[in-house]
């Protein structure tokens, strides 16, 4: 059994050292531990280097000579280049707790023993959310962002609420197997990793978090609060809301694309309804939206949804 992380860097050195302890501390210790640094010009490859020694397996390391464009894109890199049997996915200014990997696993082979091993599985959780200093701004990631999980367990719903965040995942091979080209197009690599279980497999979560999530003002995305209040406090213009639903039928079109040979039949037929949102009339768009179960958990969302899609 191969159990990799994958580590996605770029001018990582303000954060990289307490990441790489927290991963050289794990109870789980026999993984691989594999790199794509973005061309960082900064101390982060000489970090990796240093901490090489401290894991039981040696890292492997890769340095891009040309930047990926994104950080979705390296994470991508890395998914196509991974060889492991179970997958981690790991941010490089966060910190795991020591029993993150081992309870990882074992939530997975809970799940192989219910679905099968042979199908695409996915297994992710909450976070912790700390700032620059490791001072817990939220106990719940999820809670911070009105995040409901259960909405990434069904392919209508995980189509428009994403619910998974990259650093928590665990991926089994199938599943590895099915993400290796990730498309620019995707909004994130993680949302499409998720539509790719919900699709062909299945997906669990953790609700105990074992990362702290740190959140420091150079994020890659900037987390902000979600509450009832703020949203209403920031209405965003029809045309925003417009954009928000197009995002959604966008990504959805070129999942449909790029697995249309291979989908379920459901999986296809879902896909297939959500995508012919995009050339229906006013009225045909609401009701596909409505009757295709493609919702949010927030209420204000839907509403928007129904009254600008």
């Amino acid at each position: 059994m191969r159990v990799e992380v994958l580590l996605a860097t770029c001018n990582s050195e303000r954060f990289l050292e307490p990441m790489l302890e927290s991963l050289a501390t794990q109870t789980f210790r026999d993984f691989v531990l594999v790199i794509s640094d973005d061309c960082s010009t900064d101390g982060t490859v000489a970090i990796i280097r240093r901490w090489a020694d401290r894991f039981d397996n040696a890292p492997e390391l890769v340095v891009r000579e040309v930047p990926s464009g994104s950080a979705g894109a390296n994470f991508a890199s890395l998914l196509a280049l991974s060889r492991g049997d179970y997958v981690f996915l790991a941010d490089h200014d966060d910190i795991w707790l020591p029993e993150k990997i081992f309870e990882g696993l074992v939530r997975m082979h809970a799940l192989e023993e219910r679905v099968g091993s042979d199908v695409p599985l996915l297994v992710h959780g909450d976070l912790t959310v700390v700032d620059a200093d490791d001072t817990v701004i939220a106990p719940s990631f999820w809670a911070f962002k009105s995040i409901f999980p259960t909405f990434g367990m069904s392919l209508n719903t995980a189509l428009m609420h994403p619910t998974v965040t990259g650093c928590t995942a665990v991926l089994n091979r199938p599943l590895v197997e099915r993400v290796r080209d990730i498309p620019r197009a995707a909004v994130m690599h993680d949302w499409w990793i998720d539509l790719a279980a919900c699709a062909f497999g299945a997906v669990d979560f953790d609700p105990v978090p074992h990362i702290r999530y740190r959140i420091h003002g150079a994020n890659v995305s900037v987390p902000k609060r979600s509450s009832l209040g703020g949203a209403l406090r920031r209405l965003p213009a029809p045309s925003e809301v417009r954009r928000w639903v197009r995002l959604r039928l966008d990504q959805g079109a070129e999942f449909l694309s790029a697995y249309a040979d291979e989908l379920p039949p459901d999986a296809l037929a879902t896909l297939e309804q959500f995508v012919s949102i995009r050339s229906a009339g006013p009225i045909a768009r609401r009701r596909r939206l409505r009757a295709g179960g493609f919702r949010s958990p927030d209420t204000w969302r839907n509403a928007a949804a129904m009254l600008f899609v």
